[in-house]
C-alpha cells in the first residue's frame, strides 16, 4: 500500500538520539528546564534577552549545555510567512508541556485503542508565559497556546502513526501496524497544495490514509517522472496511445 511506503520514508528523517531522551526524562518535572533544553538545542536562546523568563531559560540552558556537552542543531528555523501560532517557539513550548505532563508516553500510545483517547493525551497548552508571547522576548496580546485539532492530526500523521507502525513492524506484531493504519483512516484528510491538485482533478480523498497515499504517489512517481513504474501512469499512457 502506498501509505505504508510513505510511513517507512518518514522514519528515516528522524533518527533517535537516546542520550537526549534520557536528559529530557531527567528534567521533565521542571517545565522551565525542559523548555530551556528544547529551545536551546534549537538555537533559539542565543541572542541577548531582556525578558526575565527568557534570561532564566538562557542561564538554564548554558548550565546544561556545559554539563551534558550539548551541541545545538545547525539548521535554521523559519518564522517568515508563518502564522504566529505555528512559530517554532510555540511548538517547542507545547512539546515541552507534553513531555512535562505525560508519563511513559510511547507506552501509553501503545496501550491506547481509540483515537479519541489519543486526543486526550495530546490536549496540552503551553505554560503561562506563552499566553503573552509568540517570541521569547516580545510581548503580545493574550492568547492561550493550546494544541488545536488540526495540529494534533499533523502530529499523528507525521509522528505517532509512523512510529507505532515501525514498532509493530520491528517486533513482528501486526496489531500495532493495523491500529496505525486504522487511525489514519479515522483522521481527516490533509489539506495542502498537493491534495488540492488531486481534488481539482476530481480524485476522492476521504481521510488521511488517502491523502498520505496521494502525497506518496506525487512525490515518488510524478515528481521523479516514473510514469512507467506507476499503474496510474501506465494506464494514462496506454489510453493516450490508443
Amino acid at each position: 500500500m502506498l501509505e505504508k511506503t510513505n510511513l517507512k520514508n518518514k522514519l528515516t528523517q528522524y533518527p533517535l538520539q537516546k542520550n537526549n531522551q534520557v536528559i529530557l526524562a531527567k528534567h521533565k518535572n521542571q517545565i522551565h528546564q525542559t523548555e530551556a533544553l528544547l529551545l536551546g538545542q534549537a538555537g533559539l536562546l542565543q541572542s541577548d534577552m531582556k525578558d526575565d523568563y527568557a534570561i532564566l531559560l538562557q542561564k538554564e540552558y548554558q548550565f546544561y549545555k556545559s554539563k551534558y556537552k550539548l551541541v545545538p542543531i545547525n539548521i535554521p528555523l523559519h518564522f517568515l510567512r508563518m502564522r504566529p501560532s505555528n512559530f517554532p517557539t510555540i511548538r517547542l513550548a507545547q512539546l515541552a508541556m507534553l513531555i512535562h505532563t505525560s508519563n511513559h508516553l510511547f507506552a501509553t500510545i501503545k496501550e491506547t485503542k481509540d483515537l479519541s483517547d489519543l486526543n486526550a493525551l495530546f490536549d496540552v497548552t503551553a505554560n503561562d508565559h506563552w499566553h503573552y508571547h509568540y517570541l521569547l522576548d516580545e510581548l503580545s496580546a493574550y492568547q492561550e497556546k493550546k494544541i488545536g485539532k488540526q495540529m494534533m492530526h499533523n502530529i499523528y500523521i507525521n509522528t505517532v502513526v509512523p512510529v507505532l507502525f515501525a514498532y509493530g513492524h520491528s517486533k513482528n506484531e501486526p496489531e500495532y501496524k493495523d491500529r496505525a493504519l486504522k487511525w489514519l483512516e479515522e483522521i481527516t484528510a490533509e489539506k495542502n497544495t498537493i491534495i488540492n491538485g488531486y481534488t481539482k482533478l476530481g480524485i476522492e480523498n476521504k481521510n488521511a490514509a488517502d491523502s498520505q497515499a496521494l502525497i506518496q504517489l506525487k512525490n515518488e512517481y510524478c515528481n521523479k517522472k516514473r510514469c512507467l513504474d506507476c499503474a496510474v501512469g501506465n494506464r494514462l499512457l496506454k489510453t493516450s496511445i490508443q
